[in-house]
């Protein structure tokens, strides 16, 4: 399986910082899951939570205020990807505000770097897909009555071609009808041993994880 890290190594750097990404890669994960956002000076920031610390949105504040809030230097998508360009990058898009800043920025980097693009704004993905032609997932954290209406979307568009699922909505059923089809699975949030042992065991062709050490990376850190 492909070994992305969720939000970068973020054990003694905060999440979706340049610090937690490059402590990553040191450990040995081919690449890193972010998070992209809209600040409210237009900026494409890295950030997951839709508020900042204090509980004002992320959307009404300047990176400059975010990052005074959070405690340290809030990165924008274009910072990170220069930073690393030999990771393997999978870039959820939070909210549809921030699709045409990631348009501008990412057709800068369609053919330099590794990107598999994501949402649970399905129709985001469809866009990215369409205007860029990269290489598109749909997260998906409910499990379908049937597969069929998610292959449906999928299938007009020939670079979305891989389904991020939730943990806790695996099902080895719709794994194994979406492999048949020709789409990769990729599996998000498992947290105990045993958890990553069964992802090991699923059809799975990527897994987004905080635990290096339960996939065969050592970290040399200690588990907070």
């Amino acid at each position: 399986m492909l070994q992305l890290a969720h939000r970068g190594l973020h054990r003694t750097a905060p999440e979706n910082t340049l610090a937690a990404f490059a402590q990553s890669l040191t450990v040995g994960f081919a690449g890193i899951e972010t998070d992209v956002r809209l600040s409210a000076d237009g900026e494409a920031v890295l950030y997951h939570d839709r508020n900042a610390p204090n509980g004002t949105a992320v959307a009404t504040l300047s990176r400059s205020e975010l990052s005074h809030l959070s405690g340290y230097i809030v990165p924008t998508l274009s910072e990170a990807l220069d930073a690393f360009p030999d990771a393997y990058w999978n870039i959820e898009i939070k909210t549809p505000s921030v699709l045409p800043n990631c348009l501008a920025i990412l057709q800068n980097y369609l053919h330099r770097r590794q990107l598999l693009i994501s949402s649970f704004h399905h129709e985001v993905v469809l866009h990215v897909e369409k205007e860029l032609r990269l290489d598109c997932a749909f997260l998906i954290a409910h499990r379908p009555a049937q597969l069929n209406e998610l292959l449906l979307s999928a299938m007009p568009h020939p670079h979305l071609r891989t389904f991020i699922w939730d943990y806790e909505v695996l099902d080895l059923d719709l794994l194994n009808q979406s492999y048949t089809q020709g789409f990769n699975n990729f599996v998000y949030g498992p947290q105990t041993e045993q958890e990553h042992i069964i992802c090991k065991a699923f059809p799975l062709q990527g897994i987004i994880t905080d635990f290096p050490e339960f996939i065969g990376l050592t970290t040399g850190l200690v588990h907070q």
